[in-house]
């Protein structure tokens, strides 16, 4: 089942908010995600190995370790120095989507 999710930005002074929507594409597990959010659309897959979890994202040619889901300081630094190709409000979008999914589904 579809939901959606609240991402917000902050630039120095000014701040940014917008709502994502999360699709699993696999009702009964929480693995294979559509995520939607400011323009963006892209796959999301969650996966577990024996030391952490990790995500990767086929569209955009990621694959990395997170730290939890809901770890969004973390997650959302390992991102941008990683992945310095996309942009904040991507990196935010991904973030904050891997927090609502273990909110609601996981």
């Amino acid at each position: 089942m579809e939901f959606t999710y609240l991402c917000k930005w902050h630039a120095g002074t000014t701040a940014e908010s917008w709502i994502g929507t999360i699709c699993p594409l696999m009702p009964f597990d929480c693995t294979d995600y559509e995520i939607t959010s400011h323009g963006s659309c892209f796959y999301l897959v969650i996966g577990e190995h024996c030391y952490s979890k990790y995500i990767y994202i086929p569209t955009w040619n990621i694959a990395m370790d997170i730290s939890s889901m809901e770890d969004r300081f973390w997650n959302q630094e390992h991102l941008m120095r990683n992945h310095p190709e996309l942009s904040p409000v991507d990196v935010i979008s991904i973030v904050e989507a891997l927090a609502a999914i273990k909110k609601h589904t996981c």
